[in-house]
């Protein structure tokens, strides 16, 4: 509500709304060549690209019918929980190993080779050897995500922490902080924006692995639904579930930008849609 007397900044109201506006734009001249394209005109035929009506129309059918042993609503919640355990834990080891390297040097010397090394091999090279270990279970696709997930939050983590400037430092040391304190109070809030960069890229990594993992030996979850869609000729199911891995993915780094604006209310606010090092 403005202040009586005081003039609304309709530019800066304007200007804000444009990327709204310019996407909604961009949205509507997609359907319309999609439909122009299947619908109107025939160009695309229906076993290369369906139409929007058939795809809303599929996308209906398997929210209330089962489709390899499960609806819309059951793969998607496998695939989250595959993902939340996977993040999880990548999050729960990756952010205290990168503190303890940009920390303890004598650590760092001694992990960073292994570390180098392991983290170049990509995560689905990683899938024969879980499934021998572990067998096609929830257990693997976990896994999976884990790996995909893991490097990036030690990477930043052990970034922000190193970048923290001396200075900083050398005054809570002479203001007598001890080495925890320091660590808490002062190293900690300035690497929060490296670190949780980190986390958006391990989440976005660590969907995109799991779908990937899913295809390969999943039983259930959205790479597994889009993979069935395949051995049954259904273009239609194939994009709807490509169409809800990414309009998932899109809300989980929505809601985190959210999260980080609030977290993070000194972190300029340019600095939320960053994607950091991966």
């Amino acid at each position: 509500m403005s202040v009586p007397g005081e003039r609304l900044d309709w530019r800066a109201i304007g200007t804000a709304s444009q990327p709204v506006a310019w996407g909604a734009a961009a949205l509507g001249v997609l359907l319309g060549a999609w439909l122009l394209a299947t619908t109107v005109t025939g160009i695309v035929p229906r076993n290369v690209l369906p139409s929007p009506v058939e795809l809303i129309a599929r996308f209906a059918t398997l929210v209330v019918e089962p489709f390899s042993g499960s609806t819309l609503e059951g793969h998607a919640l496998a695939s989250l929980t595959r993902w939340v355990i996977g993040v999880g834990a990548a999050i729960g080891l990756g952010v205290p190993i990168g503190i303890v390297l940009a920390w303890l040097p004598p650590c760092r010397a001694a992990f960073t080779p292994i570390f180098e090394v392991l983290r170049y091999i990509p995560p689905f090279a990683w899938v024969p050897i879980a499934v021998l270990w572990l067998g096609a279970s929830t257990t693997t696709q976990a896994l999976i995500v884990f790996i995909a997930a893991f490097p990036v939050c030690v990477i930043n983590t052990q970034l922000g922490v190193a970048h923290v400037d001396r200075i900083l430092l050398f005054a809570a040391q002479s203001l007598g902080s001890g080495p925890l304190r320091m660590l808490a109070r002062v190293v900690l809030p300035v690497a929060a924006p490296f670190v949780f960069t980190g986390v958006r890229i391990a989440f976005s990594n660590g969907w995109m692995a799991l779908v990937g993992a899913e295809l390969v030996v999943g039983k259930q979850g959205l790479g597994f639904l889009i993979s069935q869609g395949q051995a049954n000729d259904s273009v239609a199911t194939i994009l709807v579930g490509m169409v809800t891995i990414g309009v998932i993915g899109s809300i989980i780094d929505v809601v985190l930008q959210r999260m980080q604006r609030r977290l993070l209310p000194w972190q300029p606010a340019s600095a939320h849609s960053g994607t950091g090092r991966r």
